[in-house]
């Protein structure tokens, strides 16, 4: 370290006082330098090492090395902690459960019974090994014929002796069931005993059979599916058909479509009910799609017959007479070309209209006008 406050004295030529100092300066500043060495230099010529301390010096640096041989750094571990990095530090453990370090000085093994478990090494009031063991019962290791045993309450064998040959058969034999058969029963000394089933020895699932098992309490069924049909469906021409094709389970729907045309004769066994009818509404449109159409005026009322179907029917009635229906005809068959009308002004007035030739003809009627 470099020693401050040092005096420069200035010395000049020979005889020459400019630029210098003057004896007397000289002097005072040497004995200010000195003054200021002897109060800034070191009183130690020695530096010695302690515990974990090495001390060297290097004359040509002129430098004393002072190094720490001892811990130089603290880390802290599992269940430990410390209380700083440098200075006094303290280490504490924080294991024990609870942050403490715990108070335990010494554990030790008690066991209920020396006679059934055997301690050693406890207690232990800094390290070691406890050592448990079963106690001997006294049982000598090896293999016993017919031996007699005794067990404690702890389950353990506390005597076993060897025993006399056991037993008093003197006959064995087997008395045979429904469908068995057995020979050289009974056996009084030694010998063979032949059980022989003489039922049903095996089953086998023949056409359209299945079999639950080949052995054992067997259920026999009649095979679901028996066949090689794999798809059955329905098609036609005139019919709506639906669910068609079934290739596993399911129902086929058959239903008549809206509008059906038969060619060649039709012959009906039984009652021909023609399809639907109306009442037929004052100012409305005959319905087509039904055959029927039938009213109740109360007043003079009118309504409308479209152009039909090549050989479509349709019929009309007056079921009450409160004023006259007229009816306006598309295409009627009774006059030669145009519209026409039909009246009805009585109850009962009723016709039959089929149209023919892209007309509506007449081909009955029960008081009605045409015109």
């Amino acid at each position: 370290m470099a020693i401050s406050g040092l005096q420069v004295i200035n010395i000049g030529l020979q005889n020459e006082s400019t630029g210098s100092d003057s004896l007397y300066t000289a002097f005072n500043k040497t004995k200010t330098n000195f003054a200021t060495l002897f109060a800034n230099a070191s009183p130690f010529n020695t530096f010695t090492g302690n515990t974990g301390i090495s001390v060297s010096a290097n004359s040509t640096l002129g430098t004393v090395d002072i190094t720490n041989i001892g811990v130089t750094y603290l880390q802290a571990g599992t269940g430990i902690t410390l209380s700083g990095n440098t200075g006094n530090i303290t280490i504490s453990s924080t294991g024990g459960g609870g942050g403490g370090g715990g108070t335990v000085t010494s554990v030790g093994v008690l066991t209920g019974s020396a006679s059934r478990i055997t301690v050693s090494g406890s207690p232990i009031v800094s390290s070691g090994n406890i050592t448990l063991d079963l106690a001997a019962t006294g049982v000598t290791a090896g293999t016993y014929t017919y031996p007699t045993l005794t067990v404690d309450a702890y389950g353990r064998l506390t005597s076993v002796a060897n025993g006399a040959s056991t037993g008093t058969v003197t006959s064995i034999g087997i008395t045979p069931g429904f469908g068995i058969q057995v020979t050289g029963s009974p056996i009084t000394t030694s010998g063979n005993i032949t059980v022989l089933n003489t039922g049903v020895t095996r089953l086998n699932a023949g056409t359209g059979i299945s079999l639950s098992g080949s052995n054992g309490n067997v259920t026999i069924s009649t095979a679901a599916g028996s066949g090689t049909v794999t798809s059955v469906g329905v098609s036609s021409s005139t019919l709506t058909v639906s669910g068609s094709p079934v290739v596993s389970a399911g129902i086929i729907t058959l239903d008549l479509p809206s509008s059906i045309s038969l060619a060649g004769n039709v012959t009906v066994s039984g009652d021909l009910i023609l399809n639907g009818s109306e009442d037929l509404a004052p100012s409305g449109a005959a319905n087509l799609d039904v055959t029927a159409s039938y009213f109740s005026t109360s007043g003079a009322e009118t309504a409308t017959l479209a152009a039909g179907t090549n050989g479509q029917v349709k019929t009309f009635m007056m079921v009450a007479d409160g004023g006259d229906m007229v009816i306006t005809v598309t295409n009627a068959g009774w006059k030669t070309s145009g519209t026409g009308t039909i009246t009805f002004d009585t109850i009962g007035d009723s016709c039959i209209l089929q149209y023919i030739a892209s007309k509506w003809f007449v081909v009955g009627n029960n008081g009605c006008t045409f015109a």
